[in-house]
């Protein structure tokens, strides 16, 4: 028996099992959407889910601002294709839209547009990175139940329309702020980020995000189920409160799964740049020690590269566990809640990582470094049990 896991951008990973080897095998394989991806886009936002078509609802001289979700898939043709429905069947004017990006990482969605789009449309367009540690960017919204404000982008609070394009994935997993995650506290500021950070209460996160996306005036979204890689299975637009009860169980059926813990676990990034980072790395570690008997081994595929990042660095050292305690107070940046969940889980787990990154650099943060997929069959060899995950960061266990 074989099994092929595709893992970054365009590898594949062949893996074979003897038959006495149990192997289970979960989102190898995600069904895609059928026909074009502009059609789909273009399709849910005139058959919008219990609202009007999108392009009733917005009017010349509207300053729109596009609110963009992490970790979405082809997310630059689905801007591209929100864009050219405006053009087409809209009066906004393109100098009155702002496209919102999260975070520096994800410019590179501004570089694909400008590939995508008309010249005069894409230098037209505004864009803005949302930067948590600039008191003039955040606007004041409300505050949450115990006093504490809720600041969020001021773009976002200025718009007259905003339109958030969000990806659509199970609770729970790592990190995760329930519906509106791509909105709160994405687009918040530092302080909160800290604040949710030291008192980790899912509960609480997603009753402010909710308080918050209702104080922001939004009522439609954009939701985008993942297939795998970098496909997408289904894109959904509509009233935000039918789409809670509709969308989530679609997310549900794709990537929630009940599995065994089995004696090794393995499991993929598959995607491009966008999917390849340490916030990633740490959700696809959980979900597989989850998967994964104590003691037992834990295999991740990915295309990961570059230098360690700072946050990361803090492993190598013999008093990682106070210094990463000291900077979950201090930093807002995810890479630092990567770094928490490696150090929680280097211990207990025979960590391999197949990457990019420079082996000793691996090495150096307490994983194993893998330097070519033949020897991950190596470490098959020996196991009884062996579960199968592709895009592990997406999956959420029952």
């Amino acid at each position: 028996m074989s099994v092929d896991l595709r893992f970054g951008a365009s590898n594949s990973l062949k893996l074979n099992f003897n038959d006495q080897q149990s192997v289970s095998t979960i989102c190898t394989e995600v069904d895609s959407l059928d026909g074009t991806l502009k059609e789909m886009v273009q399709s849910s936002l005139d058959q919008s889910v219990h609202f009007p078509a999108f392009r009733e609802i917005v009017f010349p001289e509207d300053r729109l601002a596009i609110a963009v979700g992490e970790g979405i898939p082809r997310i630059a043709e689905i801007i591209a294709s929100i864009l050219d429905y405006l053009q087409a069947f809209t009066e906004v004017a393109a100098e009155d839209i702002t496209i919102v990006l999260p975070h520096d990482e994800m410019v590179s969605v501004q570089t694909r547009l400008e590939m995508l789009l008309d010249e005069f449309v894409y230098t037209t367009l505004q864009f803005e990175i949302h930067h948590p540690d600039v008191p003039e960017e955040q606007a004041y919204l409300t505050a949450t139940a115990e006093g504490e404000p809720i600041r969020l982008n001021k773009t976002l609070v200025d718009a007259d329309v905003v339109l958030p394009v969000c990806s659509n994935l199970p609770e729970p997993r790592t990190g995760y702020a329930g519906f509106f995650h791509d909105l709160f506290p994405l687009f918040t500021e530092s302080e909160a980020i800290l604040r949710y950070r030291a008192a980790p209460d899912a509960g609480v996160l997603k009753r402010d995000s909710e308080e918050a996306v209702n104080m922001l005036g939004v009522q439609y979204l954009v939701k985008v189920t993942p297939a795998s890689g970098e496909q997408i299975h289904n894109v959904t637009a509509g009233d935000i409160y039918t789409l809670q009860s509709s969308v989530t169980s679609m997310a549900d059926s794709v990537w929630k799964h009940t599995v065994s813990e089995a004696e090794l676990s393995i499991g993929t990034l598959a995607g491009e740049t966008q999917q390849q980072t340490w916030d990633n790395l740490a959700r696809a570690l959980v979900t597989l020690s989850k998967t994964t008997s104590p003691g037992g081994s834990i295999v991740l595929c990915s295309e990961l590269s570059g230098p360690l990042p700072g946050s990361i660095k803090l492993l190598t050292s013999n008093e990682a566990h106070q210094h990463v305690k000291d900077q979950l107070e201090q930093q807002p940046d995810a890479d630092i809640l990567a770094a928490r969940e490696i150090l929680r889980l280097r211990n207990d787990y025979h960590i391999y990582l197949l990457s990019n990154l420079a082996g000793e650099d691996v090495e150096s943060i307490g994983l194993a470094n893998i330097e070519t997929p033949s020897q991950i069959n190596n470490l098959i060899a020996p196991a009884t049990t062996i579960n199968c995950l592709g895009d592990a960061h997406r999956v959420a266990l029952a």
